[in-house]
């Protein structure tokens, strides 16, 4: 069963529309939801086909923006990211609230830190992995490769594990 809630950080929305594969995440996850802080670090690109895409899906209503909770829990994620820190917020309001989310995200110290808060994570190569597991895609190899020459950093452990996820 697909989770119902899929909170994403700035990183892999950036990264999925730059290769032109937002859309995987409306495909794969039932409702999809970023933080205001998000909406406004993604949109922030102006008019690059990849905050024009973001926005698109905003308009379209399956990206959808929810506040961004304050940290007033004592959780003291205060070194993180604005970003990556709202999501992770979120994703625990959420939790709290009886769901299950899961939080799309791809920078370490975030993964880290949510992962030591007992959070379900997925990043861009589990997102284009899971899609080609699903037959949404053909293969995961050509997407992974499309992300590292635009510039996206993927370690090459994180590829092969991706890979192998894609049973590729």
């Amino acid at each position: 069963m697909k989770p119902v809630i899929v909170i994403a950080d700035a990183s892999p929305l950036i990264a999925l529309a730059r290769i032109q594969h937002l859309h995987l995440l409306r495909e794969i996850f039932t409702d999809v939801v970023m933080t205001e802080v998000v909406q406004q670090e993604v949109l922030s690109g102006g008019n690059f086909a990849d905050s024009v895409a973001i926005r698109a899906a905003i308009q379209e209503g399956w990206l959808q923006v929810c506040h961004s909770p304050s940290d007033n829990d004592g959780t003291h994620l205060e070194w993180l990211d604005p970003g990556e820190r709202s999501s992770i917020l979120l994703a625990l309001e959420y939790q709290r609230n009886r769901h299950t989310p899961r939080l799309v995200i791809d920078e370490a110290k975030g993964r880290a830190a949510a992962q030591n808060l007992s959070l379900e994570l997925i990043g861009s190569a589990g997102i284009i992995a899971t899609a080609a597991r699903l037959g949404l895609i053909p293969q995961a190899r050509p997407l992974l490769e499309s992300l590292r020459a635009s510039g996206y950093y993927l370690s090459q452990t994180v590829i092969e594990l991706a890979l192998k996820s894609a049973g590729e």
